[in-house]
């Protein structure tokens, strides 16, 4: 008598059986990939040094952007051409498609002023993150917007700073902590570039603060320079901030006037602060 044979349904479903056992020990095993440095392990303290160094090679930078808002209030999009310089010295100029004038923010590193060319406006006041906001929707100091376009991030005053390799990643990560706030930068070490990955500020309660990624690094004369930015401040009416570099240049000569500040030219002024109310 000859032996039964099993069935095709049978046949394939140990087939499928067998393909899933392989999966699964397959994405087991990966899941188990660690990477070691492949430098000298640093120590804190000399990750942020060389975040300093970093920052402190890029001392101008001019260029033009398409940057997207987000906020709770609505989405806007717009072509920035922008000038920055050390010592919080900025110029924003946003312009329709047809190259119009919408605004231009400018400060001197002390005072800023706001020129709305659609509300036909004209602020003023100190040169604080709140009045950049303004216009960039995120509330950043005048001396960080330069480290951060130049992909790396302004750290905050710490008791504590510990640094760890993330394997699977393969990525440093740099914690800073104070009493109230605790920071978190992911670096690619990679080449000692120290190219930032992403940066977090939490407070005490674990709420996010800021949140900071740039993206696609590539060479600007001789400065690794991300191509995107995204700028994240949940807890400032859930502000959004996109930027997509379409130029780049830096460490040139600014024109000195293109930090002075612009007079209302007969528009309606308003000082403005932080808890400033804005006319209608």
């Amino acid at each position: 008598m000859s032996a039964s044979r099993p069935s095709q349904p049978h046949v394939a479903r140990a087939g499928n059986l067998l393909l899933l056992l392989i999966s699964l020990l397959l994405l087991r095993g990966s899941s188990c990939l660690r990477v070691d440095r492949p430098y000298t392990t640093p120590t804190a303290q000399e990750v942020i040094a060389a975040l300093k160094q970093r920052a402190a090679r890029l001392n101008t930078m001019r260029g033009e952007t398409r940057m997207n808002h987000h906020t709770d209030q609505g989405k806007v999009k717009a072509t920035v051409r922008f000038m920055a310089q050390r010592g919080g010295r900025l110029r924003f100029d946003a312009v329709s498609p047809f190259d119009t004038p919408l605004a231009t923010l400018v400060t001197d590193g002390k005072r800023f002023a706001l020129v709305d060319a659609q509300k036909n406006r004209h602020y003023h006041g100190s040169a604080s993150a709140c009045n950049l906001a303004r216009l960039l929707q995120v509330a950043l100091e005048p001396d960080d917007i330069l480290v951060v376009f130049g992909g790396s991030t302004p750290l905050i005053q710490h008791d504590s700073a510990t640094l760890e390799w993330d394997s699977r990643a393969t990525a440093e990560v740099l914690t800073l902590k104070s009493a109230t706030m605790t920071q978190t930068v992911r670096l690619d070490g990679t080449a000692r570039r120290w190219d930032l990955l992403s940066s977090e500020i939490h407070n005490a309660r674990g709420e996010l603060l800021l949140q900071i990624k740039p993206a696609g690094y590539h060479r600007v004369s001789s400065l690794s320079l991300p191509t995107s930015l995204l700028v994240r401040q949940p807890r400032n009416n859930n502000a959004r901030l996109e930027i997509g570099f379409q130029r780049q240049e830096v460490n040139i000569k600014l024109p000195a006037a293109a930090f002075e500040l612009p007079a209302p030219d007969g528009m309606p002024s308003q000082q403005v602060e932080c808890t400033t109310v804005v006319k209608p």
